[in-house]
């Protein structure tokens, strides 16, 4: 008998379908998960509680990547190991089977133990086959597969064969884009980033805050410093080379999670007015957004090893509301994260030439710039606005709409217990714990 293809997700939920009690989900995740997985999966459990679900974190004893190695960094960007690479080419069907087995394993135990839930959600596209039986075990109707950034090009045959078949299962991404390069295999969800409510409110209050311009026009960029070749920095610093050539010296800072590689302190020595910032804090990268005439992320989208791309990079929304424009990647979902031609610009490509034509005509009226950063705030402001991500998370995951919030609780709790992580472009908040904890997942 055929299976459905449509997700059950994609069902408008209405109130009268709503039970009475609180819902229950079950969030299965693997013991050390990537900082852009982490973020993302801190945001959908603060959503889910703050629409009232009873939600339970089950860590998988086995780590996924071993059988299929998530992203290593960036918002949706990441490159596999040779190691990595040697040991998928070589194929040990032995030592993946045991270590899918064992994840599965553990999964149904914890499953067993905690009796029926509404929802079991595979944080990693890998516990795909662990949420399948613990569904069958705690009858829950709906399995959502969360799929972060490059995850739709990684997948293993085995997954994909499973998402196509299983009738519970169906994928959940972060943008239109990667939920259209999903649906040959099944139609899906989507929930947009979310942020942590003091965070954005630290980039808000920069935005208000009103600066002369220096004298300098500055260009930021923010990433995790080792991926520096897949974010296309080579490229942005020819491009602002060129730039330069017609508008005179520009700025740039490059600011993110260190450590950082010494041929990318070879690049900065090499270029005048190039800065370098290391792990900021929150209050210092808040202000970098907030100063920066544009920023600029100009990640490579690669399908084939080494893969890298963006699925819906947050630091684009965070820059956003800090009041600053921006300009994505020519490639892949950022498109969802900015008004294309009014608070952000897409390249025509990746070349250089593409990118020196955009920062030029925008460099050239900094005037419209600015104009364009106290726009990009207010739209950024209203997208990510804690309420409707709630919704989102509730519809993509439950089917269903969230509790209705009190006043005080809306003022006292958005997004907030626990708290997700900054862009996993952007340096952990320091002292913040580590990534199997239910508070701040770190940004990588």
């Amino acid at each position: 008998m055929p299976l459905p293809r449509r997700s059950p997700a994609l069902t408008a939920p209405t109130a009268t379908d709503q039970d009475a009690t609180a819902p229950r989900v079950l969030l299965l995740h693997t013991t050390t998960p990537h900082p852009d997985a982490a973020r993302h999966l801190a945001a959908v459990a603060a959503g889910l509680r703050a629409g009232g679900a009873e939600v339970t974190r089950l860590a998988a004893r086995e780590q996924a990547e071993r059988s299929a190695p998530a992203p290593t960094a960036g918002e949706a960007g990441a490159t596999r190991t040779a190691g990595a690479r040697l040991l998928r080419r070589t194929g040990q069907p032995g030592v993946d089977l045991a270590s899918r087995l064992r994840t599965v394993w553990s999964a149904a135990a914890g499953a067993r133990a905690l009796g029926p839930v509404d929802s079991v959600v595979a944080g990693h596209v890998t516990l795909a086959p662990a949420a399948a039986a613990a569904a069958r075990l705690t009858g829950a109707s709906r399995v959502p597969v969360l799929f972060h950034g490059v995850d739709m090009w990684t997948m293993r045959p085995h997954l994909r064969l499973l998402l196509r078949h299983d009738p519970l299962l169906y994928p959940v991404t972060s943008s239109s884009f990667s939920a259209g390069a999903l649906s040959p295999v099944r139609m899906g969800a989507i929930i947009p980033p979310g942020l942590e409510h003091q965070w954005r409110e630290t980039l808000l209050a920069e935005a208000a805050r009103r600066r002369p311009l220096p004298p300098m026009p500055t260009v930021l960029s923010v990433f995790p410093l080792g991926d520096w070749e897949s974010k296309g920095l080579t490229t942005l610093v020819d491009a602002l080379d060129s730039a330069a050539a017609v508008l005179g010296p520009v700025r740039l800072v490059i600011a993110g999670a260190g450590p950082a590689p010494g041929a990318l302190h070879s690049i900065v020595a090499a270029r005048k007015h190039t800065t370098l910032c290391e792990d900021p804090r929150d209050a210092a990268l808040a202000r970098l957004y907030a100063t920066a005439d544009l920023f600029a992320l100009c990640t490579r989208t690669r399908t084939r090893p080494p893969v890298s791309g963006e699925a819906h990079p947050t630091a684009l929304l965070e820059a956003q509301l800090a009041g600053c424009a921006v300009i994505g990647p020519a490639q892949g979902g950022s498109p969802d994260a900015y008004q294309r031609g009014a608070t952000g610009w897409t390249p025509a490509d990746e070349s250089v030439p593409a990118l020196a034509h955009i920062l030029e005509d925008l460099l050239a009226d900094r005037a419209r710039l600015a104009r364009a950063g106290r726009l990009a705030s207010d739209w950024a402001r209203s997208v990510t606005d804690p309420d409707d991500h709630i919704r989102a998370v509730f519809a993509a995951l439950l089917g269903r709409q969230p509790q209705a919030r009190t006043d005080s609780e809306a003022a006292g709790q958005e997004l907030t217990g626990p708290p997700a992580p900054r862009s996993p472009e952007s340096p952990a908040p320091h002292g913040s714990r580590g990534p199997t904890e239910e508070a701040p997942a770190g940004r990588s």
